[in-house]
């Protein structure tokens, strides 16, 4: 009798921590959702995503530092061994950028939900500026972008 009720338990453990892990993110206190420009390139970029990526920005006023040490509370820090380092703005100001992985995945590509926070906020904008054919909107704030993906749809045999 001992050994169903045992196992039982374990299945349940094992569903509430898997639902917990996919519910790991929460919103940095004091970030606002960020809504891009309804341009061309906007949805020609939004039409690129994998179907069934869903991506979320928010903007905060707080330090790259603060938001980063929040957000590694909740999730498991992740570095890109591709990623650059020390990517910098024409001025010189450095970007500072960070990932965290908030399910089991081993990398970004594998994980169902994810977010990168960076420092500046820095936006392609097209059209003239200065007679310029686009320039960057950089902003002093902290980007923290949310992805978040479905499960592939298995195939039926």
């Amino acid at each position: 009798m001992r050994t169903p009720n045992f196992a039982m338990m374990a299945l349940l453990a094992f569903a509430l921590t898997a639902g917990a892990a996919e519910e790991a993110f929460k919103l940095y206190p004091g970030a606002t959702k960020y809504t891009p420009p309804d341009t061309a390139e906007t949805r020609q970029w939004a039409s690129a995503l994998p179907p069934g990526t869903k991506i979320t920005a928010y903007l905060s006023n707080d330090s790259f530092e603060k938001v980063v040490d929040f957000y590694r509370g909740l999730g498991r820090p992740y570095t890109n061994p591709n990623a650059p380092v020390g990517d910098k703005l024409p001025n010189g100001q450095r970007i500072e950028k960070a990932f965290v992985i908030f399910d089991d995945a081993p990398d970004l590509r594998a994980s169902r939900k994810w977010i990168s926070i960076q420092h500046p906020f820095i936006r392609w904008v097209s059209g003239k500026k200065g007679g310029v054919a686009g320039h960057r909107d950089v902003r002093d704030v902290t980007e923290i972008v949310l992805t978040e993906k479905q499960a592939a749809p298995q195939k039926i045999k």
